[in-house]
């Protein structure tokens, strides 16, 4: 189904902004993830007075030379639009007024932006509902940042099992519901991502993407869950994909033994509601911050660390982060080493070459019960962001030594060309992603 996806602080943005007695309006500007069926609102334009011939409690009319600048606008930028506006009224849906206006605009904006396409968005009391303009088809729309609302999930299709009914007595039969309905992504299905893939098992996701690139090696059988001495030298995608469905025979698994920067690693990503980051790879974790944001797809990134010399731990950490619209980036939170970005994105030649290229390579210390104990901090913020649970999203860090869980606070930076004001939040399709570009062949 075709759906608008907005940003949770833009959709707030239009509430507050056109709250009035008379009906207000505003235009969305929108790029397309094509894979996805999507329409990403990439800019709010509210309409002022002089933008509005006349307005009612239940009708409004854009001034002409407003409707001729911003089709003018989509069509130069090759954008499509939403028009947007309120009612007041406190009527829950589409009125019959509003079928006459749309009719009698839709031959003129097929022939000022053909290439287009055109949305109705009306808000009744707050909450969106969506059609294409001037046909009468419904389309999806959801709101997306520290929570992910969409459309109504029906109780029914859970069916008669008792299986999630601990689960349904904590977040409600829609909560159960909207969980199978989601597709969520795990890059990485080593120490962290096998336990995500476990726990979103348990716990009734429906569909899940599994990008991974490596085989399974014997050093990774006292943390990757799932694994036996016959699991050596198998694929870690394929691993993930047996432990899911032995949980859950229902769920839709897809493995791709590829990485995340891979063409068709990115079409599968373009296609899920939300991705787990468990790569210790800062080139892939810059990458899927960037993605999140372009594409309006929330991720959980999701670190582990143990500091240990000759035999001496020094320090054990962790930290989980959720990212999205309206909540600051990994850039913006420090939490990426540009120069092993750098060395990273080197071909081999490029590194030899380079005095200054760390060759280090040590294996760190990994132990699975740190690994556990993040992913699922980052899980139940998940269900925070998915289900009613009232778990807010955060930025958390872990001291194993000390015991203690700290609240970290960062603010997306006006500058940052991931998540700030000029960034890339909402641009889907119509830019291509920055460390793809660069990345080694």
């Amino acid at each position: 189904m075709t759906e608008v996806v907005i940003a949770e602080s833009a959709l707030r943005l239009l509430v507050d902004a056109l709250r009035a007695d008379v009906e207000r309006g505003a235009i969305l500007y929108l790029n397309r993830n094509v894979l996805a069926e999507s329409y990403l609102v990439h800019e709010v334009e509210i309409a002022g007075p002089q933008d509005i011939l006349d307005s009612s409690a239940t009708e409004i009319t854009f001034a002409p030379q407003f409707l001729v600048a911003v089709t003018r606008r989509a069509r130069a930028t090759g954008r499509s639009l939403a028009f947007v506006h309120t009612h007041p009224s406190g009527f829950p849906d589409f009125s019959m007024v509003d079928d006459q206006t749309e009719r009698g605009l839709s031959d003129f904006l097929k022939e000022r932006n053909p290439e287009g396409h055109s949305f109705s968005i009306a808000l009744c009391d707050g909450v969106p509902v969506a059609r294409r303009f001037g046909t009468g088809e419904r389309v999806g729309i959801r709101s997306v940042g520290a929570k992910v609302l969409k459309g109504q999930y029906s109780p029914d299709s859970l069916g008669t099992s008792n299986r999630y009914d601990r689960q349904i007595r904590a977040f409600g039969e829609e909560g159960q519901a909207a969980l199978r309905k989601l597709s969520i992504a795990i890059v990485g299905l080593g120490g962290t991502g096998s336990v995500a893939a476990q726990q979103l098992g348990h716990l009734g996701v429906g569909r899940f993407i599994l990008l991974d690139p490596d085989l399974l090696e014997e050093t990774n059988l006292n943390r990757v869950v799932g694994t036996s001495d016959a699991s050596v030298e198998q694929d870690k995608v394929e691993i993930a994909k047996a432990l899911i469905r032995q949980i859950n025979p229902d769920a839709e698994v897809t493995p791709y033994k590829g990485s995340a920067m891979d063409p068709a690693g990115i079409e599968l990503l373009q296609s899920v509601n939300a991705i787990f980051i468990c790569t210790d790879s800062h080139v892939s974790r810059a990458h899927l911050s960037e993605f999140s944001y372009q594409y309006l797809i929330p991720a959980f990134d999701i670190g582990v660390s143990i500091n240990a010399r000759d035999g001496v731990v020094g320090a054990i950490t962790g930290r989980t982060q959720m990212l999205g619209p309206g909540l600051p980036c990994l850039t913006c939170s420090n939490a990426l080493d540009p120069k092993r970005i750098r060395e990273e994105l080197m071909t081999p030649e490029q590194r030899a070459a380079d005095p200054y290229f760390n060759e280090g390579g040590v294996s760190q210390p990994a132990v699975i019960s740190i690994n556990s104990a993040m992913v699922s901090m980052a899980v139940t913020m998940f269900l925070g962001a998915f289900t009613d649970i009232p778990v807010r999203a955060r930025w958390q860090s872990y001291d194993a030594l000390s015991g203690t869980v700290r609240l970290l606070s960062a603010r997306s930076e006006v500058d940052c060309t991931v998540c700030g004001p000029a960034g890339v939040v909402g641009t889907g399709d119509s830019r291509e992603l920055t460390l793809v570009q660069r990345s080694p062949k």
